[in-house]
């Protein structure tokens, strides 16, 4: 090697910062977050892509090892489990009757804050998806069928807030304590993962449960919230997504649904009288589903071009903005000292209605 050539092989060394955390999915050379040095890591979430350099992925080498899971083949339903537990982050790969294919990223994205999730929140992609800016429906929650790829969920859009100290902390500021695989099999998976935060009066624990069943379009999605104290809490949890269901970065065509048919305009979907929503892409045709049955009522269940508002629905607001937004929430939540409360969903793929064509709850679905 030359004289030049290693000092090349030397300046970029010392100008590349190592983000080597054991994962070994693939090596990917980042431009600078901050600072002047390139970043050199063995992963490669949903937002890092647009700060790639060059980068290659060690996917074919891990499904031939055993530690990846591998597209759907033939049969009947089937799940296949891609969890990193240390990480907090992985997939699951749902085979439906029909030969389709469902597919779950947990924990596998950047938010809007930069921060990086670990545990059960939906969202994210593959490093080979995160790395082509062009394939992006295939993160989130994504189906796949003769068609091609649709997306179905983005990253979540879900928050704690402190309502005594107006502080609100997304999951990415969530203490991640762990997780780990509770039962895996090709019929059934179930993953816990474990996280704390800090509130104004003490300390909150939150554990997280996700259950898949083979060949069902929806998963079940428990959070038990715990507070440790010392004093008692006022907060709200919100849930929600602008899911761009269709193709990924694209709202257009995207409604409300709910069981009577669908909401075009912005609305307050009431959560006795309904138990589950949606949002439709008209264009494709496909529709995502989320439950709230099982747990606490919600306060506020809506759809709107915004998340965080919504005009009533007496003002007739269509729904045209990239950002259509389907949220949960539960306000005036109070919990004293070593009490625990519970909040149940039912997240996926929403059925079409053979007649009508329009979407209706998923088999298996509450």
């Amino acid at each position: 090697m030359s004289l030049a050539a290693l000092t090349a092989a030397g300046l970029l060394a010392a100008s590349t910062r190592l983000s080597i955390e054991g994962h070994w999915r693939g090596l990917y050379l980042l431009r600078p977050a901050e600072g002047a040095r390139l970043e050199l890591k063995d992963d490669l979430l949903l937002g890092d892509g647009a700060r790639l350099v060059a980068g290659a992925s060690f996917a074919p080498i891990r499904r031939w090892l055993g530690g990846e899971a591998a597209g759907a083949e033939a049969g009947g339903p089937a799940l296949s489990l891609d969890w990193d537990g240390r990480a907090g982050r992985g997939l699951v790969r749902n085979r439906l009757a029909d030969g389709t294919e469902l597919v779950t990223m947990l924990g596998r994205y950047r938010d809007s804050q930069g921060g990086a999730p670990q545990g059960l929140f939906v969202g994210g992609a593959a490093p080979e998806v995160s790395a082509d800016l062009s394939s992006q429906s295939q993160s989130g929650m994504a189906f796949h069928n003769a068609r091609g790829w649709f997306h179905v969920w983005c990253n979540v859009n879900e928050a704690w807030i402190d309502q005594d100290a107006g502080r609100t902390l997304a999951p990415s500021a969530w203490r991640f304590l762990g997780s780990r695989v509770l039962v895996e099999d090709a019929r059934r998976v179930v993953l816990e993962s474990n996280h704390e935060l800090d509130a104004a009066g003490g300390r909150l624990r939150m554990d997280r449960f996700a259950a898949f069943t083979a060949g069902e379009r929806a998963f079940q999605l428990s959070v038990v919230l715990t507070w440790l104290g010392p004093g008692a809490v006022r907060y709200a949890y919100l849930y929600g997504d602008e899911p761009w269901v269709g193709y990924f970065g694209s709202a257009d065509g995207n409604v409300g649904w709910v069981e009577e048919g669908l909401l075009p305009f912005e609305t307050e979907v009431d959560p006795v009288a309904h138990r589950w929503a949606g949002i439709l892409d008209r264009k494709t045709g496909v529709a995502n589903y989320l439950g709230w049955g099982g747990g606490e009522v919600p306060s506020e269940v809506y759809v709107s071009n915004f998340n965080g508002r919504y005009a009533p629905a007496g003002e007739r607001v269509p729904l045209a903005s990239n950002e259509v937004f389907l949220g949960v929430q539960w306000r005036e939540q109070r919990l004293q000292p070593g009490e625990a409360r519970s909040y149940r969903l039912a997240i996926g793929l929403a059925d079409t209605d053979p007649a009508s064509g329009r979407p209706r709850r998923p088999g298996g679905a509450p």
